[in-house]
């Protein structure tokens, strides 16, 4: 894998990413060989603070750490930010695990993220599908793109003009006439795939794999830490996030708050299609 990108200090980052991607994908390895046998756990078990979480958020932080850049960094699983250098105007916002109970139960969908904040914008995005060994990666205004260890992929997502069209994923509603719509929806659409790792769907959708991912069960489930590298990503790619209301969803600048702004979402390959879902 190669940098793509020749925005100011962008290159230098990825290249402390790929690193974290090669160490990721050992630990990963490593990993999966132990993990517990859930036929003799409780099946109804949740998943909050691992020591996964933990390790993939170490991974990242050293990895980092070993660049030039000065920047603060707030991570999930961090109750305080990490400064890298003793000043600097760029924040990272990071996500280490998105998909943690996907990863303990062995089913191949989750990712480690990191959203780069400079000035009053998010302007580089990182997600590295785990399981798969694939890159998605966006830069503000050069565009979105998949790399594996082969490959190298412009993504520009699937523009489709209909319901009867679309591939669907969502996250459970609990709510009744939240299920109700979905229930609608999924009668409707053409194909209907559920990955539980919101960061992984929305760049399916950048990559033209689906069309939409849903989440409208209120509260919602999505933080700007969960979703702000994927969010560029999908709009370099030609995309659109939106709230259950059919505004724009917007994610914070990293911070506290970004942690925990739980909100309504619904990812979209075009930002036209968000009628369709009101």
């Amino acid at each position: 894998m190669r940098a793509l990108f020749k925005r100011e200090y962008i290159p230098e980052l990825e290249v402390s990413l790929y690193e974290a991607r090669k160490q990721l994908r050992c630990y990963w390895a490593g990993t999966l060989s132990s993990l517990p046998d859930f036929n003799k756990t409780n099946a109804d078990q949740h998943f909050n603070q691992t020591q996964y979480d933990l390790d993939c958020q170490n991974i990242l932080f050293s990895c980092l750490s070993k660049s030039r850049i000065k920047m603060t960094i707030y991570s999930e699983e961090s109750t305080s930010p990490i400064k890298l250098g003793d000043q600097g105007d760029l924040y990272a916002l990071i996500d280490p695990l998105d998909g943690t109970h996907n990863a303990l139960m062995g089913f191949p969908n989750y990712t480690s993220s990191v959203a780069i904040y400079h000035g009053n914008e998010y302007v580089f995005g990182w997600i590295y599908d785990i399981s798969r060994d694939l890159v998605y990666t966006a830069s503000l205004g050069e565009g979105a793109y998949l790399q594996s260890a082969i490959i190298v992929k412009r993504l520009n997502t699937r523009k489709t003009e209909s319901l009867e069209q679309m591939r669907l994923s969502f996250h459970r509603p609990r709510g009744s006439k939240e299920r109700h719509k979905i229930e609608r929806l999924l009668w409707s659409a053409d194909k209907v795939r559920i990955y539980s790792c919101s960061s992984l769907e929305i760049c399916l959708i950048a990559a033209g794999v689906l069309d939409a991912f849903i989440d409208i069960g209120s509260p919602g489930h999505e933080r700007s830490c969960d979703i702000a590298a994927a969010k560029l990503i999908l709009t370099e790619s030609g995309g659109a996030l939106f709230d259950d209301k059919g505004h724009l969803r917007h994610c914070l600048p990293p911070s506290a708050e970004a942690l925990k702004d739980n909100g309504t979402l619904i990812a979209l390959s075009s930002e036209s299609l968000i009628t369709i879902f009101l």
